[in-house]
């Protein structure tokens, strides 16, 4: 499968012109210098000043009137990626199921709703049949019990497991039968619990809407609001299944880059099937546990400084690292965007894989120079560090707003160092995958 070869690795980690050590260097200094400026010039909270924002009247008018088109062109995709994959070829390369769902509809949603906002709310197939099920009262709108809520990290560790792990992960209709199970316990769920539980209980969902909480538009009661970027941060306290699924997707793409690395592969060897998979799995779940490890250690040293509840703290602090899975997802996918949403075009003229040339250039190959590979490598390595300082600037937002002045600046040491290991390890996954 042409795209899942190259969605496994940095096309341009080569082009960066300098070496690792500088520009591990160059980031750490950065970070350094935007905490020792944050602990002597922000001793209040700033960002929640800014999170509600100025709404955008024209704009909201424009995206409430064109939001039926969005929905019915993403339902059509959707069926269309359901059918191509069951019925279509099932040569990954050939159809159009996988490169969608790996490459549009994960990698590239994760980087737009940054800028963009919850644009998952409107292009949800889901939560369009949500809406649908409502208008015919088939759902029901009691409240849903707390361990549904755990289904949204259940759901990511699932689908890692499929891209990471699974040897067959890019059988068109392989994909196929996961997305019709995965749509028929979410239906299940709107109709038990109502369609507003897709929020907490859609694994793509709750992860996108936690990623778009950094973005500079908000859509709130049919109005666009913008904001400063970050802000939405400022105030939000993730639940316990919210934080576990962005450790999980941390840590997935974490070792996404990792198990592409020279390292990994000398480490363990050759192998192939599922006794690859047994050894991926293994380093998956442990780059999860190392990721969430080093976070829990410094809500740790946070509560030991003010004497407050470790689960709480993870909680408060649990959106500073929102900017730094944005950091991670565009230096390891942006490169795979740029050139695989080509791949996605061409075959919109052949979704089955039949020979079919329904709009042209269905033949047609990847222009891998579209955009200059050293100018990418750049934005990857930048997008790490700015990521990991915007990190470094919530987490302290956060802590003067939660703690006494004398205690805020000293509670943030050890989170600070994690950021620090979180770069370092960002920008070596990075020259090295």
């Amino acid at each position: 499968m042409i795209f899942y070869a190259l969605g496994h690795g940095l096309g341009s980690r080569g082009d960066l012109p300098i070496p690792l050590w500088q520009f591990a260097w160059a980031g750490t200094a950065a970070l350094v210098i935007s905490f020792l400026a944050l602990g002597t010039s922000w001793r209040q909270p700033k960002l929640t000043f800014f999170e509600q924002g100025r709404p955008v009247k024209n704009l909201s008018k424009i995206i409430e009137a064109i939001e039926p088109i969005i929905r019915t062109l993403s339902m059509g995709l959707f069926f269309l990626v359901l059918l191509s994959g069951l019925f279509g070829t099932n040569a990954s390369d050939q159809n159009l199921n996988p490169v969608t769902l790996y490459v549009i509809f994960w990698v590239m949603l994760q980087i737009v709703v940054c800028f963009l906002g919850d644009i998952w709310k409107v292009l949800s197939p889901f939560d369009t049949i949500g809406l649908l099920l409502e208008r015919y009262r088939l759902t029901n709108s009691k409240e849903a019990p707390s361990w549904s809520h755990w289904l949204a990290p259940i759901g990511a560790f699932g689908f890692l497991f499929f891209e990471l792990i699974h040897p067959n992960g890019d059988s068109p209709f392989l994909l196929s039968i996961g997305i019709l199970i995965y749509s028929l316990c979410l239906i299940m769920g709107v109709i038990f619990w109502g369609r507003d539980w897709l929020q907490v209980g859609d694994t793509f969902a709750v992860h996108f809407r936690l990623l778009a909480q950094m973005a500079p538009l908000r859509r709130r009661q049919r109005l666009v609001h913008f904001r400063v970027p970050l802000s939405g941060l400022s105030s939000s306290r993730f639940t316990n299944a919210e934080v576990a699924t962005l450790l999980i997707v941390l840590g997935g793409v974490t070792f996404d880059g990792f198990g592409e690395s020279e390292m990994w592969r000398d480490f363990v060897g050759r192998k192939s099937g599922w006794a690859n998979a047994a050894i991926r799995l293994f380093g998956l779940v442990d780059s999860i546990a190392v990721v969430a490890l080093l976070f829990l250690i410094s809500v740790r040293f946070m509560a030991n400084i003010t004497d407050q509840k470790p689960g709480l703290l993870a909680k408060t602090f649990a959106p500073s690292l929102v900017p730094i899975v944005f950091g991670y997802t565009l230096a390891h996918y942006l490169q795979l965007a740029i050139d695989e949403s080509q791949t996605f075009v061409f075959q919109l003229s052949d979704p089955f894989g039949r020979g079919w040339d329904l709009f042209g250039g269905s033949g047609s190959r990847i222009n891998f120079n579209l955009v200059n590979s050293s100018f990418i490598a750049w934005v990857q390595a930048i997008g790490v560090v700015i990521g990991h300082i915007a990190g470094v600037i919530v987490a302290h937002d956060r802590a003067v707003s939660s703690f006494p002045e004398k205690d805020a600046v000293r509670s943030q040491y050890v989170m600070f160092l994690v950021m620090v290991v979180y770069s370092v390890l960002g920008l070596w996954l990075l020259l090295n995958a």
